[in-house]
C-alpha cells in the first residue's frame, strides 16, 4: 500500500514560502554586510582590544590592562589637544547658522529656475577635490609669497603681515576661516529637501496669519527641520571630534601644540612613534566623548522640540 503524505496546510506554506524569502534577503544583504563586517566592525574590535596592550606595531603586544588610559588623563599634550578640539566644535556648531540661513533664503526664492541655478552654483564646489582647497588655502597663508600678506602689502599695511600658520595665537582662527563663506554644501542641500517636504497649506496658513519673514524663520521654517539640523548636528560633532586631516596637512599641530587635536595627537602616537597600544586607547577615549557629547546634544534638543 502506497501511503499518501498530508497536504502542506494553507499556514505552512507561507511559513515556508516567508523563510524563503528571508534567505534571498540574507543572500542580498550578505555582501555588504560582509564588507561592514570587515572594514567596519572587525577594526573597531581590535582597536579596543589594543588599547589594552603596549605595542609598537610588529613585536609581540604586551598586556597592561587599564595603564594606557593611565597615561592619558596624566598626558598634558592630549588636554591640550582636547581644549583645541572643544574649541574647533564650538566654532562648527556656531557656524552651521549660516547654512540654515543660506537654505531658506534659497527656499524663499519663488523664482523656480533661479532656485535652480543657485542650487547648481552650490553644488559647484563640490566637484573640486577637498585636498585642492586646502592647499590652496596653504598657498594664500604662506608668509613669503602668500596672497593675504600680498593683499596687506599691496594695500601699504606692511606691518600687519603675519606668519599666519606659524602664528600659534592666529592659527586656530586661520583653520576655522578656511570654512569661508562656512556654507556647507550637503547640510544646505539636506535643509532644503526638508523645506521643500513641508506641504504648502503650511506656508499659506503663516501668510493668512500675517507671519514676519523673521517670525516665519523662527517659528515655522527652523522648526520644521529640526531633524535635518539634528542630522547634521551629529555629523558636525563626530568631525569636530574626531577630524584631524586639515591640521596634518596644514600645521602638523604645530606650531608648538597649539592646533592639536585628539585625532590628530592619535595618527602620531600610532605612525611616527609606534606606540599603536596608547593610540588604539586614544581612540577608544575619544569615541566615547564622541558618544556623549552627541548623546546629551540630541537629549537637549529633543528636550527643546517637545517644549516648543
Amino acid at each position: 500500500m502506497v501511503e499518501h503524505l498530508p497536504k502542506p496546510t494553507q499556514r505552512q506554506k507561507r511559513v515556508s514560502q516567508g523563510r524563503k524569502q528571508m534567505w534571498i534577503g540574507w543572500l542580498f544583504v550578505a555582501p555588504a554586510l560582509s564588507l561592514n563586517l570587515l572594514f567596519d566592525w572587525y577594526p573597531m574590535f581590535e582597536g579596543i582590544y589594543r588599547s589594552f596592550y603596549r605595542w609598537d606595531g610588529y613585536s609581540t603586544a604586551v598586556f597592561v590592562g587599564l595603564e594606557n588610559f593611565q597615561k592619558i588623563f596624566n598626558d598634558s599634550i592630549f588636554w591640550g589637544s582636547v581644549a583645541n578640539m572643544l574649541f574647533f566644535l564650538v566654532m562648527s556648531i556656531v557656524l552651521m547658522i549660516p547654512t540654515i540661513i543660506t537654505s531658506v533664503i534659497l527656499f524663499r526664492i519663488r523664482n523656480m529656475r533661479g532656485q535652480y541655478i543657485y542650487r547648481i552654483l552650490f553644488c559647484i564646489p563640490m566637484v573640486v577635490p577637498w585636498m585642492v582647497i586646502v592647499l590652496m588655502w596653504q598657498f594664500m597663508y604662506n608668509p613669503q609669497y602668500g596672497l593675504f600678506n600680498h593683499l596687506l602689502t599691496s594695500l601699504g599695511l606692511t606691518e600687519w603681515r603675519q606668519t599666519w600658520l606659524g602664528n600659534p595665537e592666529l592659527v586656530k582662527w586661520c583653520l576655522i576661516f578656511m570654512g569661508f563663506p562656512f556654507v556647507t554644501t550637503n547640510a544646505a542641500l539636506i535643509y532644503l529637501g526638508g523645506l521643500k517636504s513641508v506641504s504648502e497649506s503650511v506656508w499659506e496658513a503663516g501668510a493668512l496669519d500675517g507671519v514676519g519673514p523673521i517670525q516665519k524663520f523662527f517659528y515655522l521654517e527652523f522648526p520644521l527641520i529640526l531633524g535635518q539640523f539634528n542630522l547634521n548636528l551629529i555629523g558636525t560633532i563626530t568631525a569636530a571630534i574626531t577630524g584631524y586631516t586639515t591640521q596634518l596637512i596644514l600645521t602638523k599641530g604645530g606650531p608648538g601644540f597649539a592646533s592639536m587635536v585628539p585625532g590628530l595627537y592619535m595618527y602620531l602616537s600610532a605612525f611616527k612613534s609606534q606606540k599603536y597600544g596608547y593610540a588604539s586607547a586614544l581612540g577608544l577615549v575619544m569615541f566615547v566623548m564622541s558618544l556623549v557629547v552627541t548623546l546629551i546634544s540630541i537629549k537637549f534638543l529633543q528636550k527643546e522640540e517637545h517644549t516648543s
